[in-house]
């Protein structure tokens, strides 16, 4: 599965297209004036709401509270922040995200790499883009939120400009970025 994000900056928020294998499945609204970022993941068919990407206050690491279209919710949380590694638990399962040296994030559940995101380097007059690389089985709308919350609280203040250019981590890292991971492909 290919999950693409293309976020559009305007003058006080953004709005998310987001494509599932080529195909528009959801967008999202930032709400603006709130004191903590939210982000409202909607299904492009319906327009009903997905996800909800609320941000915590927070002392030492950033929270996100991830609520689904059922109301169970997620708490997202920094565990490392030399390191960049979060951790979420969501239905009886733990998904973490480790940040490598670049723009890449790698996403594991329960132990087990299930996907992988990358930023793009370069935007001009427009907001990030990610490309997140999943197995077919893992739940998109969980690793769009998890990808939604790393985006706010990491490039929050940044991608003002006409032309932006992301270096991304340029020092440490939990682990390595596994060049050999494929997805699996069940459905195709």
């Amino acid at each position: 599965m290919i999950i693409d994000i293309n976020q559009h900056k305007i003058s006080i928020g953004s709005h998310y297209d987001i494509f599932i294998d080529g195909e528009k499945k959801y967008y999202g609204k930032q709400k603006l004036f709130k004191l903590f970022a939210e982000v409202n993941l909607f299904a492009e068919t319906t327009n009903e709401q997905a996800f909800k990407v609320k941000k915590k206050f927070f002392l030492l690491y950033p929270t996100y509270v991830l609520t689904d279209s059922q109301g169970r919710e997620a708490i997202l949380e920094m565990k490392s922040y030399w390191k960049t590694h979060y951790q979420c638990t969501y239905q009886h399962k733990v998904y973490d995200i480790y940040a490598h040296r670049g723009r890449k994030c790698s996403v594991f559940i329960n132990g087990k790499q299930v996907a992988w995101w990358d930023k793009q380097a370069v935007s001009w007059f427009d907001g990030d883009n990610y490309q997140i690389i999943a197995d077919d089985d893992v739940n998109a709308e969980v690793l769009i939120a998890c990808c939604l919350a790393y985006d706010n609280y990491t490039y929050k203040s940044q991608d003002k400009g006409i032309f932006n250019y992301d270096l991304g981590n340029l020092v440490f890292q939990n682990r390595s970025f596994d060049k050999q991971w494929q997805p699996n492909n069940k459905n195709k």
